[in-house]
């Protein structure tokens, strides 16, 4: 299965896995208007009293202060109640923001950056490890005002109270220790803001993942354009090809993929996406295995992986060894959107009825329906178990195999 989706900054060939922080650069510019001798927000954002969480009471104020909401839902999808504090989920932050038609991005907050948000009454998301050492924990917390004749900023904290730091140990958080701003951001005026190459982006997944595919493609075609003389933005380029297949234009995106592959080949995304490319776009099957099986052995738990290699098999006629795959791609894909283990069933239900277990066949389609009773059936699967049309009771709890 080919995944259209990208993380934050460097994608690595176009997935959205986790979210990954951008580490601050370094160095200290001259903030805001001359003689400004303190930056603050006009309005202190409003933590959440009902939270059992600071960490989840913080973001939530943090996307009320941007004009967004949060429900308690979204909140647990960003940070499970296994996770670690202020460890989120970058995938759910980033379907929160969409779902507010927002983009969430990073920014810089250094000097020159945090004064220019504050003043323009932006609320920002900081992570900051407890101490100048790395650490893996981090908290959440908004800046809320930077005090230059003291040397202080202060930061709002997910219990509504204010802690003051030191503004040298504030901004002495760096490139090492992962310290992050996220902002949110309407498209519009991400575009006004003269965007960076990394935020330009996040745009243009932004309107990819909302499906506004012309303007995507503008978007990493601009990118492309921009990039040094002499060199390809492999980024833009994977962009590109992400739009051709959610246009079902497997044949043009296979020529895009197999150079990207050709500037990164050993990157098991484009290696996936190549081989889905091929498997639906009329290439080479064989080839398309080879692709997909090295993709497996350099990203051997991902789930998209595993459909793909799973559906070449099933097409090459091998339904046990495909089965096999499938299997192991539902595992794996508990958590992943509907869309997805939805697509990973079917292929199974597929292989299983291949490999003659119409049992097994059976028992995975009446999971589907039982766990997804909105999503309809393909006409081959239902021609196989007329059963299926007839209304079953969902399953209880929610959809991402916590059931």
């Amino acid at each position: 299965m080919c995944c259209p989706r990208h993380s934050f900054l460097r994608r690595q060939g176009g997935w959205l896995g986790l979210l990954p922080l951008l580490a601050l650069a370094a160095g200290c510019a001259t903030p805001g208007r001359p003689g400004a001798e303190r930056w603050a927000l006009k309005r202190l954002p409003e933590v959440p009293a009902d939270s059992a969480r600071a960490d989840r009471a913080i973001v939530a104020a943090f996307f009320a202060a941007n004009g967004a909401r949060l429900d308690a839902q979204q909140l647990e999808k960003i940070l499970p109640p296994a996770a670690r504090p202020a460890q989120m989920d970058r995938n759910a932050l980033r379907a929160a923001a969409r779902a507010n038609h927002r983009v969430l991005a990073v920014v810089k907050a250094d000097e020159a950056e945090l004064a220019k948000w504050l003043a323009g009454n932006r609320p920002l998301l900081v992570l900051l490890p407890p101490g100048l050492r790395y650490e893996p924990n981090a908290a959440a917390f908004v800046p809320v005002a930077w005090d230059r004749a003291k040397g202080t900023v202060d930061l709002l904290d997910g219990n509504g109270e204010i802690q003051t730091l030191p503004e040298a140990e504030f901004f002495a958080r760096r490139e090492p220790l992962k310290h992050a701003a996220l902002c949110l951001l309407k498209p519009g005026a991400l575009e006004r803001m003269q965007p960076t190459r990394d935020q330009k982006l996040v745009l243009a997944d932004f309107w990819f993942d909302q499906g506004f595919y012309r303007r995507a493609q503008a978007a990493y075609s601009a990118i492309q354009e921009e990039a040094p003389l002499g060199t390809t933005d492999v980024d833009a380029l994977v962009g590109q090809g992400n739009v051709l297949v959610r246009k079902k234009r497997y044949k043009e995106a296979i020529p895009v993929f197999r150079a990207a592959l050709a500037l990164e080949p050993d990157n098991p995304r484009i290696l996936n996406n190549l081989a889905y490319c091929m498997l639906h776009g009329g290439g080479e099957l064989m080839t398309a295995l080879r692709h997909a099986a090295k993709a497996d052995r350099l990203d051997p738990e991902n789930p998209l992986v595993l459909e793909t290699l799973g559906s070449i098999n099933l097409r090459i006629g091998d339904a046990p060894a495909a089965a096999r795959y499938l299997e192991r791609a539902w595992a794996r894909a508990l958590k992943r959107s509907p869309e997805i283990q939805i697509a990973i069933m079917d292929q199974l239900v597929r292989a299983w009825i291949g490999a003659q277990r119409r049992d097994l066949a059976w028992q995975v389609a009446e999971y589907r329906q039982r766990a997804f009773p909105e999503y309809r059936f393909p006409k081959d699967i239902l021609r196989t178990f007329p059963a299926l049309r007839q209304p079953v009771n969902p399953l209880p709890e929610n959809r991402s195999g916590a059931r």
